[in-house]
């Protein structure tokens, strides 16, 4: 494991555990808040988004589109049925 793998992992999980999964954007905020390494960039950054999602088992933030944009995309889909 990497030195900031090593730091980020316990930091991770005593957050996830003391917030819980139950409010994403709690939970966002608490970890951001939580970030130990100053600048947000280069390794340091990636291996703590790595690690958020390693412990979470999914991306912390979804991709979000609204019910027109759905409705339209499963007309579409709709008539593609093979």
């Amino acid at each position: 494991m990497s030195p900031w793998r090593d730091t980020a992992a316990p930091i991770i999980a005593e957050t996830i555990q003391r917030v819980g999964r139950s409010d994403l954007k709690a939970l966002r905020k608490a970890l951001r808040d939580a970030y130990p390494f100053g600048e947000r960039s280069m390794h340091p950054y990636k291996v703590w988004c790595s690690e958020v999602k390693r412990q979470l088992g999914h991306p912390i933030v979804a991709p979000r589109i609204d019910h027109q944009q759905q409705d339209i995309f499963a007309e579409k889909g709709a008539g593609h049925a093979e």
